[in-house]
């Protein structure tokens, strides 16, 4: 059988599939995605896109391992991310789409709903950063798996003789979705963070402009639950194009997102979205569906919303499990194809703007 030909369009499950080795040289790079969800659609060329790395010494390492048998020595300056390119250091990072994920209500998935739109964009080829804004109950960094503190980098945009800021370096997943969360500020993620409301609302304004984020397609924003200080200035002082409700069947539930529905309209931001979380369960011995918290309410949520549905998610163990274990990027459900879909489509009705440049408070 012909060997696959190791090239930029090469698909990097393809290669892992019929090469073994090819994994350990990927993730020599960085690129820790070879057992991702996102690599099935995903070829070389575009991963070391989406990592800031060059993609020519990615194959020519592929290569050496295919006649050899063994990773070849790999030099630092070719596995070290490249955020921007030379010469782009004097502005800050721009966003096409900002898009926060909210409901208002506690405990119905909207830090899984944010990580499953951000994967299905991944796997869109879209480049997407994720500001964990729910400073006191951070979850998104344990649904990926990091761990490892935040980064400091001086800030590159300074002028000659003044002395420059430190700014912080966003996490990368494994498939280079970039995320500044509070459970990142230190390397025990159970440090309860005591902070009161206005210093929430600063805290979240730095994860915003005093952090190094690359140029993204779409910067999602995980808010915490409620409508007072972290969802108002989110909502209030940043430049957001869209949101996401999030809801669950629960009537109680509902009620509350209904309230939040309400606070965006209220501001004048735009609701591009809602999507209904533990919407039922499917038994996986009798394919029975349950309506595990009632009949759903979701169409009288997008109804006042003004919204479509962007998707009702199951309850899926599976999916639990792959999350609680820091593994959300695994997940191969069609479910986050539906969710970025939908969501692209949304957003692509939105009035064109330019994308913003955000720069230091």
């Amino acid at each position: 059988m012909a060997q696959t030909e190791i090239s930029p369009r090469t698909n990097i499950r393809e290669i892992v599939a019929e090469l073994s080795i090819a994994e350990e040289v990927l993730t020599e790079f960085g690129l820790h995605c070879a057992g991702c969800g996102v690599n099935k659609y995903e070829t070389i060329e575009q991963g070391a896109k989406a990592h800031g790395l060059r993609v020519e010494p990615i194959l020519a390492a592929l290569t050496q391992a295919r006649l050899s048998g063994r990773v070849p020595t790999i030099m630092n300056e070719d596995k070290t991310p490249v955020r921007r390119a030379p010469g782009e250091f004097a502005r800050r990072a721009r966003f096409k789409y900002v898009v926060p994920i909210m409901s208002g209500k506690g405990g119905v998935g909207k830090s899984l709903t944010t990580a499953l739109i951000a994967v299905g964009l991944r796997r869109a080829g879209k480049k997407v950063g994720i500001l964990d804004a729910d400073i006191t109950g951070p979850s998104i960094p344990r649904l990926f798996g990091l761990t490892t503190p935040l980064g400091l980098e001086p800030d590159p945009s300074t002028p000659p003789g003044q002395q420059p800021k430190p700014l912080m370096v966003p996490a990368m997943s494994r498939s280079a979705i970039e995320i500044v969360s509070s459970n990142l500020l230190t390397d025990k993620e159970d440090t309860a963070m005591i902070w009161r409301g206005p210093i929430l609302s600063g805290v979240i304004r730095q994860f915003y402009e005093q952090a190094l984020w690359s140029d993204l397609d779409y910067l999602l924003i995980d808010l915490p639950p409620g409508t007072s200080d972290a969802p108002l200035t989110v909502l209030q002082s940043l430049a957001v194009d869209g949101i996401v409700l999030v809801t669950m069947p629960q009537r109680l539930a509902t009620m509350i997102v209904r309230k939040a529905a309400n606070l965006v309209h209220q501001l004048g931001k735009p609701i591009v979205g809602v999507v209904e979380n533990m919407s039922y369960f499917v038994a996986p011995d009798t394919g029975k569906r349950y309506d595990v918290f009632g009949p759903s309410y979701a169409d009288e949520v997008a109804t006042l919303a003004g919204a479509p549905m962007l998707a009702r998610l199951p309850i899926d163990p599976n999916l639990v499990a792959l999350a609680d274990n820091g593994r959300v990027e695994e997940i191969d459900d069609p479910v986050v194809d539906v969710l970025a879909e939908k969501l692209q489509a949304a957003m692509a009705q939105r009035p064109a703007k330019p994308a913003e440049t955000i720069s230091l408070i």
